[in-house]
């Protein structure tokens, strides 16, 4: 499938073991993690790391699965296979914790300055678990 991704933090870690920020894409069948490396994250400061309109790019499913081999801490996340979700948002970081259907947990923190709560609380809505 292909489709418009957009970019909703370039300061996405995988959990609070991983300091390396990479970059956290919504595309219209999954989430992406991306690795970007140290020097982005120190340049990332305290963010935004993206601001509104959203960055837009086109990525293929074969570009994601690309990006997934490129380093361990890259992650793709199908939609589809999303059992259950739990979204909170923090002082300095936002993040989401996906149960998968074959039972894999993954958890994406990213700054609280960046816009990817919003976006991800309507895109993971059927999958929400609320309190």
């Amino acid at each position: 499938m292909n489709g418009r991704a957009r970019l909703l933090s370039r300061a996405c870690t995988t959990g609070w073991g991983d300091w390396i920020h990479g970059e956290l894409w919504l595309l219209p069948s999954s989430l992406v993690r991306r690795r970007l490396g140290f020097v982005a994250t120190v340049a990332n400061g305290k963010g935004p790391t993206v601001v509104w309109p959203l960055p837009e790019a086109d990525v293929t499913e074969a570009a994601a699965e690309q990006i997934r081999a490129e380093h361990r801490t890259n992650t793709v996340l199908p939609l589809a296979d999303i059992a259950s979700a739990r979204i909170h948002r923090g002082f300095a970081s936002d993040r989401v914790s996906l149960r998968m259907k074959d039972g894999a947990q993954h958890k994406l923190l990213w700054l609280s300055a960046d816009p990817a709560y919003d976006v991800l609380v309507d895109a993971l809505a059927p999958w929400l678990r609320r309190p």
